[in-house]
């Protein structure tokens, strides 16, 4: 009898691990106002915080894409969180979900749903691509755009600026 109850226990302990690591691997796009995301990134205060604006319809955008994928991969358990910012129209969540869920963008997605004007005030950039790097402190570190066209940027620079960030701990 003790051994059946220690199977069961083992084998539901198997079944709720297996669950928790779906959700881990789940990837969701929800829509929300810059006030959202400014409480998030407050939320996440001690570690770095990226912020990769980016749309369905820019193709640099969906190019560098997977480098965000990657550093999340990579540098999650150094204190590294990783955040999408979708620009999409929301009639285009679907398309823009397809390609999160094809890239497996498994961490904090969101589509905001306002007008461009509120997101380029309050981060003060025009278009995308854009990456805005939160420090530790909670403040903005670096933000790189496309706004000059003479000085373009991609993930190696990015990552170039993270690499003293993720050593300091």
């Amino acid at each position: 009898m003790r051994t059946a109850i220690r199977l069961f226990t083992l084998l539901g302990l198997m079944i709720s691990m297996s669950a928790l690591r779906a959700a881990d691997d789940e990837v969701v796009l929800k829509v929300g106002k810059t006030a959202d995301l400014v409480k998030y990134i407050q939320a996440q205060k001690g570690k770095i915080v990226i912020m990769d604006f980016w749309g369905d319809f820019c193709i640099p955008c969906k190019k560098e894409f997977p480098n965000l994928v990657r550093l999340h991969n990579q540098h999650a358990k150094d204190g590294l969180v990783c955040v999408s910012v979708s620009v999409d129209l929301i009639e285009d969540k679907d398309k823009a979900l397809k390609f999160l869920k094809d890239k497996k963008a498994t961490f904090h997605n969101i589509l905001l749903d306002e007008e461009p004007d509120v997101w380029q005030t309050k981060w003060k950039f025009i278009a995308v691509p854009a990456v805005v790097v939160y420090g530790r402190d909670g403040e903005i570190a670096k933000k790189f755009t496309y706004d000059d066209p003479n000085n373009q940027f991609d993930y190696q620079d990015v990552e170039k600026f993270l690499k003293p960030m993720l050593e300091k701990k």
